[in-house]
């Protein structure tokens, strides 16, 4: 198996897992960022939109929209670490070091993030509306929708391009990991020489 293959499984597995931790913190997050109107039903903080959550929706609510989630994390830690690993391997090959540059770690950064904002801006456009969709447990005949149904409503209602919404600012975005793993690939380099 190659390396960027293992560092996409092992990065996949790893986003999969804290997902699935902090999910509810990620779903009363959500929920008030999104909320717009302040009445009776607005939450007024974390622990009151924890307990308004568990009281109208169940401990499910705390995890609307978790499939889509997992999957996201899955793909977007998976696409990250290969491009990111792919490209590291070019340059090494091209420059016959074992080290990554700065300008090269910089490249192999935003080549990764450009990638994977491309690839799953898709799936976090589906999240962030199973997430933030409410369910009443007094009403049992409305469905959450599935992460699949959900894509096609938007598709449906929306258009294809509503899957992309948010892409540019997402894009300039990328500049965040192109810092953080530059930082660590430099790090790491000069720790490894003592």
């Amino acid at each position: 198996m190659s390396d960027n293959v293992a560092h996409a499984l092992a990065g996949a597995g790893g986003g999969i897992i804290s997902m699935a931790v902090t999910y509810p913190l990620i779903t009363v997050n959500t929920r008030l960022q999104v909320q717009r109107k302040k009445d009776s039903t607005s939450y007024t903080g974390n622990m009151d939109a924890l307990r308004k959550i568990l009281s109208t929706e169940g401990i499910a609510g705390l995890f609307s929209g978790l499939e889509s989630a997992l999957f996201g994390a899955a793909v977007t830690n998976g696409v990250y670490y290969y491009f990111f690993e792919a490209v590291k391997a070019a340059f090494e090959r091209a420059s016959k070091r074992k080290n990554m540059s700065t300008v090269e770690s910089m490249v192999s950064g935003a080549v990764a993030g450009a990638m994977t904002c491309i690839i799953t801006n898709p799936i976090w456009v589906v999240n962030t509306r199973l997430t933030v969709k409410q369910k009443n447990l007094d009403n049992e005949q409305e469905e959450t929708p599935t992460t699949v149904q959900a894509f096609a409503e938007i598709i449906k209602e929306d258009g294809v391009l509503a899957l992309w919404q948010g892409i540019i600012p997402a894009l300039i975005l990328v500049i965040n990991p192109i810092i953080q793993y530059t930082a660590f690939e430099q790090l790491k380099n000069k720790v490894e020489r003592f």
